[in-house]
């Protein structure tokens, strides 16, 4: 066993009375402070509980694309940052709500990635990925830490303000599929 299977096996037994099974890498919207965060506070979505920041091992691009102002983590190992989030200890029903949110597996990919912290050493969460983009994504900014308020000046559009259906999302067909469904299930995120 690994040292950082051993501190994903002690971290999983010290969450396991609370229920929480897994844990969860957030690089974007879904961390304190971001437009999407409050899914994670929602009880009806499932539990989910602030474990540490972390950052992981290997460099990743991550850009803000499409006409919403979207940060994507592009599954492309050794280009771009490592990159800063948040990692969240969850229970099975949050990990499913936030599977469906992410789009899990048609839109994001979810799936274990090392990531280095300091109260944890290595730990192996759950990220989801972006595998389908287009090629010009690449040459965008890359970002080792969102902020939708950040100096880029590229804020996050939130699901509640979005306009029309056919809007270009600078990645895949499968993707605005996604976009488009998702967001007629949820009008505001005051409403999830």
């Amino acid at each position: 066993m690994t040292s950082s299977m051993r501190m994903m096996d002690i971290l999983r037994k010290s969450l396991a009375n609370d229920r929480f099974e897994h844990l969860v890498f957030v690089y974007g919207t879904l961390k304190k402070t971001q437009p999407n965060h409050p899914v994670l506070l929602e009880g009806k979505n499932g539990q989910a509980k602030f474990v540490c920041k972390g950052q992981t091992l290997n460099r990743w691009p991550m850009v803000i694309a499409s006409q919403y102002n979207i940060p994507y983590l592009l599954n492309k190992s050794e280009t771009g940052h490592k990159i800063q989030g948040e990692i969240y200890a969850v229970d099975a029903e949050m990990l499913k709500f936030l599977d469906e949110f992410e789009g899990h597996p048609t839109y994001y990919t979810r799936r274990q990635t090392p990531v280095s912290t300091v109260e944890h050493g290595t730990i192996e969460p759950w990220i989801y990925f972006l595998n389908e983009y287009k090629p010009e994504m690449l040459t965008l900014p890359m970002y080792a830490d969102y902020d939708s308020y950040g100096q880029h000046g590229l804020r996050y559009v939130e699901r509640c303000d979005r306009q029309g259906h056919n809007a270009n999302y600078g990645h895949t067909e499968k993707s605005q599929f996604f976009i488009d469904s998702f967001s007629e299930q949820t009008n505001c995120m005051d409403d999830i």
